[in-house]
């Protein structure tokens, strides 16, 4: 009876009365906060156990009776001074270690008013929670970005049953300040991002915020404007107001001033953007960066096409007036070394300008690369009626 009532309190598989440790853990954070007592009270009892050790050695060899003047022969030691004030600071630094994961464990971008553990949700305990927090945070040495191939719909595998559990995953909030909005970022919507970058959305930086992307079409390409807005909405990027329409007056040198017609919408705000924008923006101007290999994927190449390529009997132009020639030249560069693309720099009249010619040869390679990422619309953009 007695061997029973200890092990129901070692276990503590519920709450009991007097009960010796933890409540068994339902969470991977409760798992960390119970490693981290574990490992404090290891330092604690050394540090118990050395004290102890200490004064009563102090107590037993130099008590007043044995050694009346002990202490008109005792000095300040410089090894003895350097002992004890590096290792208080050198405990300090193990047990600081530990603590600071588990912070960071603990840090989520939702607040909510109510939280419902169920068990099995994080399959693995501490260390799998650790690997998937690592996951969605580095991709290629970027911080912030998730490998979910679908971000909308996410299966995690019971190991017990052998079966595949599906819910949906809304990863970003209206209510969470835009400071917090850490990611993470898929590599879907990073790729839709660096392909409007490289065409004609542009970033919008804020210096304590984050920076948010605009984007913005005339009324011709409204279809795939509306298109782009879906993508972000369905995934949580901005808000539900559908993009708005907008005018501008253009002036023409010995012409009639004309109305412009186009849609336009801005996404969230993001902390988690910042990095994308410095790959991009150099004292406000849109620049290539060597890292830009990492990121031009199909679905970037395809945004960029649809951005500000067109259709150039017998081949594909592309234009870069954004970049200066040596950008241009490197573009062209990742274009062959990434998908074997053979092209050609066009400069223009102005001698600072130049676009991208990709030739007949590779017109066919390029169009099974893009065409399953391309909204119809813009279909004609390969030649393509």
């Amino acid at each position: 009876m007695l061997l029973d009532l200890y092990i129901s309190r070692l276990l503590l598989d519920a709450p009991t009365p007097w009960g010796v440790f933890f409540q068994d853990n339902a969470s991977p954070q409760m798992e960390g906060i119970e490693e981290l007592h574990n490992n404090i009270m290891f330092y604690l009892a050394i540090i118990l156990f050395t004290v102890t050790w200490m004064m009563i050695i102090i107590i037993k060899n130099f008590v007043a009776t044995k050694s009346p003047i002990a202490h008109k022969y005792m000095n300040h030691g410089t090894l003895i001074e350097l002992i004890w004030t590096i290792t208080p600071a050198f405990i300090l630094i193990l047990i600081a270690f530990p603590s600071f994961k588990l912070l960071y464990l603990m840090d989520e971008v939702m607040d909510p008013s109510l939280v419902v553990y169920a068990e099995g949700f994080f399959l693995g305990g501490l260390t799998l929670y650790i690997l998937n927090k690592i996951k969605d945070t580095f991709y290629k040495g970027e911080k912030n970005i998730a490998l979910i191939s679908n971000f909308a719909q996410v299966k995690r595998i019971n190991p017990i049953k052998g079966l595949a559990v599906k819910y949906n995953k809304r990863s970003f909030h209206t209510k969470v300040k835009a400071s917090k909005r850490i990611g993470p970022h898929n590599e879907d919507v990073l790729s839709v991002i660096v392909g409007s970058l490289l065409g004609d959305s542009y970033g919008n930086r804020k210096s304590v915020e984050g920076t948010r992307f605009c984007y913005r079409q005339s009324i011709i390409h409204k279809e795939y404007l509306f298109w782009l807005y879906d993508f972000f909405y369905t995934r949580g990027y901005c808000s539900n107001l559908e993009p708005r329409k907008y005018t501008r007056i253009l002036a023409f040198e010995s012409k009639n001033n004309k109305e412009y017609f186009g849609y336009e919408f801005n996404t969230y705000t993001f902390r988690s953007f910042n990095w994308i924008y410095d790959m991009f923006y150099r004292k406000g101007k849109k620049r290539i960066s060597p890292k830009l290999e990492n990121y031009l994927t199909p679905l970037a190449l395809a945004i960029w096409i649809m951005d500000d390529g067109g259709w150039a009997n017998p081949g594909v132009r592309i234009s870069t007036y954004n970049f200066n020639l040596d950008e241009t030249q490197n573009l062209i560069f990742l274009l062959k070394k990434l998908y074997n693309l053979d092209c050609t720099r066009q400069i223009l009249k102005n001698g600072t300008q130049s676009s991208i010619y990709i030739k007949k040869e590779s017109v066919s390679n390029l169009t099974k690369i893009v065409l399953p990422y391309m909204h119809k619309s813009m279909y004609h953009k390969l030649g393509i009626n």
